[in-house]
């Protein structure tokens, strides 16, 4: 088992351990994408590493978000490939404001995840057995590569994946045929009216997806200091992308076609997703397990220290086969 780092502790290791662990092993790569752009990474190559994974984060948010997680699986052992999704961090972006997350298209991050494992991960890996940890967001976007490539990954994890986002103050039909009449008009690429400009005043931990404070202020001070990180807003065209990607994914055919040994975690006080979902796409998907951490929010690797060294261990253990 890996040593977590404790909140109490917590930015004095991730400053002074941590970070500099990972910044002596990390290299960046600024992969060129086929649309136009590039795609930023982070890249952690264990020379004795006996197996990889690629992290997928979740929406507006970054591959620098998740450099604990990062450190945990470096120390177990993996060599770690963590992107930034178009529209976040430091990839491509195809708007102007960086508080603004886009996509025209969901599939495009599908298509980006396979440059990236063609062009930088298998060729920094080669045969070697490669996982998948991915989270909400990046949970749609790594259910729909499993399934569509379901030779990639030897196993993967699922993390308060977004088979089907909360959509409120609309029903989600509603909110998909709203945001098609604003793309139809021309205005895809705009802020949805649900958004707002990024304003650290209005964030607060109370209103975050967190349980624990020391994380959450962690990665806050990171948000205030640079405007990459500062993604808080969806376009209509996102909305759309994200909305429509359930009937995919909620599509029995489509859900029997991934064959890698699944794990999804699921946050017992989620509200950014919907429970319900997750669980009917754990019975579609064939030998899929679910793990609920109840007292969880969102982002459940920025729980408290109690709830995440119970979600580390699952996370490890499942990827490591010790399930079996």
């Amino acid at each position: 088992m890996v040593k977590l780092i404790p909140e109490k502790q917590y930015e004095q290791m991730m400053r002074t351990v941590v970070e500099p662990g990972l910044a002596a092993m990390r290299e960046e790569i600024d992969m060129p994408l086929s649309t136009g752009g590039t795609m930023h990474a982070e890249v952690y190559n264990r020379l004795d590493a006996r197996r990889a994974v690629v992290i997928l984060h979740g929406y507006t948010e970054s591959a620098e978000k998740f450099r604990e997680m990062a450190w945990y699986f470096v120390s177990d052992g993996y060599s770690v490939f963590a992107m930034d999704h178009r529209g976040h961090g430091r990839s491509v972006r195809e708007v102007e404001d960086k508080s603004v997350t886009h996509v025209d298209r969901f599939a495009d991050y599908v298509r980006d995840l396979g440059e990236f494992m063609d062009a930088v991960v298998r060729p920094h890996m080669g045969d070697a057995p490669l996982c998948l940890y991915a989270h909400s967001m990046g949970g749609a976007i790594g259910a729909l590569a499993l399934m569509e490539h379901p030779d990639w990954f030897e196993r993967a994890v699922l993390t308060a994946p977004m088979i089907a986002p909360v959509t409120k103050p609309l029903p989600p039909f509603a909110a998909k045929a709203m945001a098609s009449v604003f793309c139809r008009l021309g205005k895809g690429r705009e802020r949805a009216f649900v958004g707002k400009p990024f304003d650290p005043a209005s964030e607060t931990f109370e209103r975050s997806h967190d349980t624990s404070r020391a994380r959450y202020d962690y990665y806050q001070k990171k948000r205030v200091g640079s405007d990459y990180l500062q993604n808080c807003s969806p376009t209509y065209s996102w909305i759309r992308e994200g909305v429509g990607v359930t009937k995919t994914l909620l599509d029995p055919k489509n859900a029997q076609k991934i064959k890698t040994p699944l794990l999804l975690c699921q946050a017992g006080q989620d509200t950014i997703v919907r429970l319900g979902p997750q669980e009917e796409f754990v019975k579609l998907v064939p030998g899929a397990k679910l793990m609920r951490f109840d007292n969880a929010r969102h982002e459940i690797y920025a729980s408290e220290d109690e709830t995440l060294r119970g979600y580390v261990a699952a996370v490890l253990d499942f990827l490591d086969g010790k399930d079996e």
